[in-house]
């Protein structure tokens, strides 16, 4: 059975970073086959003139907001490299013709019944998709912690044959149509001065690092719709030691439902040849993710990692960039 990812509802606050050495830069083996069982969807065909695509973002505490229309409904998603594909808010979309019973579940276990559909239209501004399979789920955990209408969520799947750059000081997002080598045109190039460029393992539409807390190696799945980072408890055991614990708080799932769990600060969070200071982390079960992956994971890497600067995700190379500023 499919299981949707679900967004996380506590923020945090971003701190600098420092460059290092290369000392782990042959330390990353390739991680296990993942899969999403019952999830069968073929690569959707864009389509628009446009070489690269500028979209405004709405910042909702740390979620990235855009504005989009399925069919005849325009409103929000939420941009979630969480999500393998397009997942809409059953509270507009219930009606909507069902063609598989799904299950929908995240980080505190099932969400409750969800439901596979068919979308004749997406556009995203001039991004246009024809005949989208997508499911349908209960939403409203992020509509009620927020304050906010969300029609759905936005996956790594949509865009599958680009590259996207997030600038969140700036508030934009950018679409870029690739070359033949896979690469962004230079004409289109908007930022330099990388601060950290590598690899991903991307499969089954989920992004994977592999990342050193304290020097402990884990693998991290990379998530824009997580407000924070997340470590494994059966991991925090091996990291207590090097962890200052904060307080204790509330996780929210998409089903709605919350339970207590431990926030904790590191100082030292390497990807890459980069190390990130001052960082924080919720340490909770991610048992369920783990069964959506088709694999364990030691943690999740959130706004508390991606908002320290300008990224781009080039799904095509399978490359993973950060820099500085935006050179004019």
């Amino acid at each position: 059975m499919l299981r949707i990812y679900c967004l996380l509802f506590l923020l945090f606050t971003a701190l600098g970073t420092k460059a290092v050495g290369n000392k782990h830069k042959h330390m990353h083996p390739k991680p296990g086959t993942i899969s999403f069982p019952g999830a069968h969807y073929s690569d959707p065909e864009p389509s628009g003139e446009f070489a690269t695509l500028v979209i405004p973002i709405k910042r909702v505490s740390n979620l990235i907001i855009l504005e989009a229309k399925v069919d005849t409904v325009e409103g929000n998603f939420v941009l979630d490299t969480g999500a393998p594909y397009l997942v809409l808010n059953q509270t507009y979309f219930r009606d909507a013709p069902h063609y598989d019973d799904q299950e929908a579940g995240g980080i505190n276990g099932s969400a409750g019944a969800a439901f596979r559909t068919n979308v004749r239209n997406l556009d995203i501004a001039d991004l246009h998709y024809d005949r989208l399979l997508a499911d349908v789920t209960d939403l409203s955990a992020i509509e009620n912690s927020r304050n906010i209408k969300v029609l759905g969520l936005l996956g790594t799947k949509l865009f599958s044959k680009f590259a996207i750059t997030v600038d969140l000081f700036q508030n934009q997002l950018y679409i870029h149509k690739l070359d033949k080598n896979g690469e962004i045109p230079a004409a289109e190039e908007l930022y330099h001065e990388p601060i950290l460029k590598m690899p991903f393992y991307y499969a089954n539409n989920a992004i994977l690092f592999k990342a050193w807390v304290n020097d402990i190696p884990l693998w991290f799945a990379f998530d824009t719709g997580a407000e924070t980072n997340l470590v494994d408890y059966r991991q925090a055991k091996k990291l207590m030691p090097t962890l200052q614990i904060i307080n204790r708080s509330k996780l929210t799932g998409i089903g709605g439902s919350t339970f207590e769990v431990v926030y904790a600060k590191f100082d030292k969070l390497m990807v890459g040849e980069r190390v990130f200071t001052n960082n924080k982390v919720i340490i909770t079960s991610l048992e369920q993710m783990g069964k959506a992956y088709g694999r364990d994971i030691d943690g999740m890497l959130g706004a508390d990692f991606f908002g320290r600067a300008v990224f781009t995700i080039n799904f095509v190379k399978r490359e993973f960039v950060m820099y500085t500023n935006k050179t004019e």
